[in-house]
């Protein structure tokens, strides 16, 4: 109990001494010792100052020791006996050390606030510019065409809608007087885990937009991950579909995919909206013809065991006929060399690197590639693969919060002649 009334009335007293110590000293002085010591009273008689300072104690007791004698004296008596110490191994900071450290701390966290404020305004910022879609347009030449061929490309909306049933969104694309629409998949959100497929409303989304887009122009859709999740349950990889399908090498048959049971397909090409599954359609634009494949199995690893024939035949029959090549990811093109892919090549998947940081361009794929761009993937914009474009579509979805410095978007490609 005696030692713990010792230290109470050692806090007690330091306190007081200090105090005074301000009082009657100088600023300066109190700035560059005030901090710098402590009392301890050992005994009714015996008081220490315990100097812990970077300075020399001869320097503080010639600046301090009178004050500071003063001080414990006024506050704790007369017949006091003061003795001044050095405090062993403390690396006490000075006064002024501490107030700079104090200021940088200060600092430190006002820039945190400040980037912090700047996060949120930026997101708000974009989070209400997204609400609309931009347009991008594209210009390309071919000798095939004789005039103006107009190709609209929607990709990824996941459900999004501008507008009741999308009208905001398809009444812009009816002003732009398209020749042909192509939908490069994920029209449809779907959750992943989600076993019951598509539910009514999804399929009612689908239907009201394929209704619309097919009486503007001839229009296709190409299913996307989030499709193909939802209708068949499982990835369309060559080890899996092997599986699931019972083919092995040399026996495959590419119209198997195409004739399993798909709802969601029949009731969307009931409006017009024709979905393409590894496979081609040939229409008149004016008085040219083109030649529109869409692919499914865009997983490098199935694409040439089970689309190979039919991409074969699209790409080598009637060669004067205007070739697009329509696919949901990239893969394909960043996968394999090819001598010719189409006169054009559309995708979309990447969401426009959902982050688009100035001067580095895409953050990040849905594959977590961190800049993919300058990893060589293709993750935005038009791309030249064997000396014709591809436009990799930065997609419509507007739902989330994250889509920074890249406005939904809707892309619109001109082939001309020239």
């Amino acid at each position: 109990m005696a030692i713990r009334k010792i230290f109470i009335e050692n806090d007690k007293y330091q306190e007081q001494i200090k105090e005074l110590f301000k009082e009657l000293t100088t600023p300066e002085v109190y700035e560059n010792w005030g901090d710098t010591f402590d009392i301890e009273c050992l005994d009714g008689k015996n008081v220490v100052i315990m100097y812990h300072g970077e300075e020399k104690i001869k320097k503080f007791k010639k600046e301090c020791k009178k004050t500071l004698v003063s001080c414990v004296i006024s506050v704790m008596g007369g017949g006091k006996k003061v003795k001044f110490s050095k405090k062993k191994g403390y690396n006490a900071l000075s006064p002024k050390t501490k107030k700079n450290i104090r200021t940088v701390k200060f600092f430190a966290l006002g820039m945190i606030f400040v980037c912090i404020a700047a996060a949120v305004i930026i997101i708000l910022f974009n989070y209400i510019g997204n609400r609309n879609f931009r347009e991008t347009f594209y210009s390309t030449s071919s000798l095939k065409v004789d005039s103006r061929i107009r190709i609209i490309q929607l990709s990824d909306l996941h459900s999004t809608s501008y507008g009741k049933n999308n009208s905001k969104l398809l009444k812009r694309v009816e002003e732009l007087k398209p020749d042909i629409i192509i939908c490069t998949g994920d029209l449809v959100d779907y959750k992943s885990g989600d076993t019951t497929g598509y539910t009514s409303e999804d399929i009612e989304y689908a239907v009201n937009f394929g209704e619309g887009l097919a009486k503007i122009a001839p229009s296709y859709y190409v299913y996307g991950n989030n499709e193909v999740e939802a209708i068949y349950q499982f990835p369309l990889n060559e080890d899996i579909l092997d599986s699931k399908l019972g083919f092995k090498e040399g026996t495959r048959d590419e119209n198997t995919l195409r004739e399993m049971e798909d709802v969601f397909e029949d009731r969307v090409e009931e409006t017009g909206l024709k979905i393409l599954k590894n496979e081609k359609d040939t229409i008149k634009v004016k008085n040219m013809t083109v030649d529109i494949y869409g692919v499914l199995t865009s997983n490098p690893s199935s694409f040439w065991s089970y689309s190979g024939q039919s991409f074969n035949s699209y790409i080598e029959e009637n060669p004067d006929n205007i070739k697009i090549t329509a696919v949901h990811e990239p893969f394909i093109f960043e996968e394999f060399q090819s001598e010719f892919w189409g006169d054009l090549m559309l995708c979309g998947h990447t969401h426009g690197g959902v982050v688009r940081v100035p001067v580095l361009g895409p953050l990040y794929t849905h594959e977590g590639i961190l800049f993919p761009e300058k990893r060589g993937y293709f993750a935005y914009g038009r791309h030249d693969v064997a000396g014709k474009p591809l436009i990799v579509s930065g997609g419509m979805e507007n739902k989330i919060i994250l889509r920074v410095n890249n406005q939904p978007e809707l892309v619109v490609v001109d082939i001309n002649k020239f």
